[in-house]
């Protein structure tokens, strides 16, 4: 009786077991579009933080007449 359990087949068929091959190609797909967006991000913020700090210095100097704005 404990043959028969372990000989039986269990599961889909060969041809109907994509969920490997197609699952693979979408845990890649996503892994490599979410290291771009991350890449995107950190570029863009380290623009806005380099436009920050010049608009940031650009206040804090005084103007050619010797006032503050």
């Amino acid at each position: 009786m404990g043959i028969e359990i372990l000989a039986q087949e269990f599961g889909p068929e060969r041809d109907q077991a994509m969920a490997g091959p197609f699952g693979l190609f979408v845990t890649v797909f996503l892994v490599v579009v979410t290291i771009f967006l991350i890449r995107g991000m950190n570029k863009h913020i380290r623009r806005l933080n380099e436009r920050v700090a010049r608009e940031a210095a650009a206040e804090a100097a005084p103007e050619p007449d010797g006032t503050r704005s």
